[in-house]
């Protein structure tokens, strides 16, 4: 800054090697009540006060789950801190704390993290990052931090042993990087008589301490609805790279939003097994885009389920459906509405032993998948299972769908057909598969080969085929 400006921070003594520690990226595994988010905030103002650059004015982050928890948990904190600085300006509205010399620090959401896109950062916080999709990092924050190099710290506990722990694991391996694992049992923040108070409640179970207070990566995500069967199914050996079978058509199942967080989750149906081949996700596509961009993948398309709300009337007077069909796509099927979100859960938990996912087109569906929880709610003398709705809905709803596709019989099969040649000639076989058309001509068989695709076949014979032109 241009005037010298002091402060006085005064961190908890367990985080004093993170305060001093210059390293670009920094890990924060910490239990409940540690006072991680407390003193990452300290070191984000203790940087953008001592940081300077050439350029634009330096821009700072603090990223939550969501926007309501980034302001009860942060801006308090926040404004405590810059209070006494002279010039400083405080926006309510934008949760924005902005410095003399116009370096901002701003509360955002990691629901909307699409509204980051294109900004530069000089730093970040990144609380409870098990709770954020983890597109968000990949696709949309790490960029921000490339122009000046900007350095990221992610603060939370842990749910199982990928995201924040993974994370943690790798990072004590790498020099640039500064990590901590503060156990509630270890730390001393919290005493002794509190801690068993909290592990002898009766509403607290043994995984959650161990969770929360513990760091134990051993216990998984509570209330996870399919993280047991992604786990069996990678140690069964299926999730692998593999490649569509060509004799099956390509069914896509649906969830709607915003451009962005539409998913579309493409499979086949191959014998008993349902093979995941290929996932949309983040793409900011409007309608015709997104057609061509399913078009140019070049799959031998069977039904499309799209959920009920595709038949709304959009503000365009069409419906999504309608767009869909009048930008390209055929052979849309609505899939009957339904309230019980628990049928088709326990549906693809009973098929989960027969799905196969294409390993690297899958990463995040199954990230989701493994994300996707439950959480149980007490009414009156009533506890219920209630779905978290948080980012892994998306994924996890229109997965489901599989299910009630099927239940619904909507989900065109695979049919082979043999046909003759004309009398004289040798006998040629073919295998094809039939989806929808409008206009078509008799195709008589022949020696040469025919292309044929999915898109173009719609019905058979005892001796021919019938193809659009």
């Amino acid at each position: 800054m241009s005037d010298a400006v002091k402060i006085s921070l005064f961190p908890r003594k367990q985080f004093k090697d993170f305060m001093e520690t210059t390293k670009r990226w920094c890990c924060l595994i910490v239990h409940r009540r540690g006072g991680k988010t407390y003193s990452s905030l300290q070191k984000l103002l203790k940087r953008a006060i001592s940081h300077n650059r050439p350029g634009p004015p330096k821009r700072y982050a603090y990223i939550a789950p969501t926007q309501a928890q980034a302001k009860d948990i942060a801006w308090n904190y926040l404004k405590d801190f810059t209070a006494n600085i002279p010039g400083v300006q405080t926006n309510e509205s934008e949760l924005k704390v902005t410095l003399p010399d116009k370096t901002t620090m701003r509360l955002y959401s990691g629901e909307s993290y699409e509204r980051m896109r294109g900004l530069y950062f000089d730093g970040i916080i990144i609380d409870e990052p098990e709770d954020i999709d983890p597109v968000a990092w990949r696709e949309v924050i790490r960029p921000c931090l490339t122009d000046y190099k900007g350095w990221c710290i992610w603060i939370g506990t842990v749910k199982g042993k990928k995201g924040q722990w993974k994370r943690y694991s790798e990072g004590k391996q790498i020099d640039s990087w500064f990590t901590m694992n503060l156990k509630a049992s270890e730390s001393g923040i919290l005493d002794d008589q509190e801690l068993n108070e909290i592990r002898t409640d009766p509403m607290m179970t043994e995984e959650a301490y161990r969770q929360e207070y513990e760091n134990d990566p051993t216990v998984g995500i509570v209330g996870a609805i399919y993280a047991k069967q992604v786990a069996e199914a990678e140690a069964a050996g299926r999730v692998m790279n593999f490649e569509r079978d060509k004799g099956a058509l390509v069914h896509t199942v649906w969830d709607l939003g915003s451009p962005w967080n539409t998913r579309v989750i493409y499979f086949q149906m191959v014998g008993p097994t349902i093979r995941i081949i290929d996932h949309d996700t983040g793409l900011d596509l409007e309608t015709g885009d997104r057609v061509a961009h399913m078009l140019a993948k070049g799959y031998n398309y069977g039904t499309h389920c799209l959920p009920h709300d595709a038949n709304q009337t959009r503000p365009g007077g069409m419906s999504f459906s309608q767009e869909l069909y009048t930008a390209g796509l055929k052979n849309i099927a609505i899939i009957p509405r339904t309230d019980d979100v628990w049928r088709r859960i326990n549906r693809m938990r009973e098929m989960f032993a027969n799905i196969y996912f294409n390993k690297d087109k899958t990463v995040d569906l199954r990230d989701s998948l493994e994300s996707y929880q439950a959480k149980e709610e007490k009414e009156s003398a009533t506890i219920t299972s209630r779905i978290v709705n948080n980012w892994a809905c998306h994924d996890s709803d229109a997965f489901g769908y599989i299910a009630e596709a099927e239940w619904a019989g909507i989900i065109e099969p695979n049919l082979s057909h043999t046909y003759p040649s004309k009398k004289g000639k040798r006998k040629v076989r073919r295998t094809v598969t039939v989806a929808d058309a409008s206009e078509f001509e008799d195709h008589p068989a022949s020696d040469k080969p025919i292309q044929i695709s999915g898109s173009n076949v719609t019905s058979y014979g005892k001796s021919k085929i019938r193809v659009r032109r």
